[in-house]
């Protein structure tokens, strides 16, 4: 079996990295971080590095929210939004977290409202005998 470089060189990328049994997953990431570092594979987006090596969306995933695969040198990659699913840079992405920030607004402006409302009620709360 020719070696990963000998592919790239041809642009015959496709070995596929999760069949071989004897690997280990540490070595899976060596080689496509490897692979990732030369020029021309720096910007490539997750489905093009899964197309192109074999490797599994659920471990780049991985290894992208563990930071072994830096945002810094990777601006291309992502992974899945904690709440919703899309792809994103972040752990939350964009409209998912304006959701929950209006929602925590939302939710002040209501304690407020409430607070107002026991302020000005005082002797509603008061047990009073007959």
């Amino acid at each position: 079996m020719k070696s990963l470089i000998d592919l790239t060189r041809r642009g015959l990328v496709m070995l596929l990295f999760h069949k071989r049994i004897d690997v280990r997953e540490e070595d899976i990431f060596s080689e496509l971080h490897h692979f990732l570092l030369r020029k021309n594979n720096r910007y490539l987006t997750n489905d093009e590095i899964v197309a192109l090596t074999g490797v599994s969306p659920e471990l780049l995933y991985k290894w992208v929210k563990a930071g072994k695969l830096k945002k810094s040198i990777f601006p291309n990659l992502g992974a899945p939004c904690e709440r919703c699913g899309q792809i994103t840079q972040a752990k939350i992405c964009v409209s998912c977290s304006s959701s929950i920030v209006g929602t925590l607004k939302q939710e002040e402006k209501d304690r407020a409202w409430f607070n107002q409302i026991q302020r000005n009620h005082v002797r509603a709360s008061t047990y009073h005998y007959k």
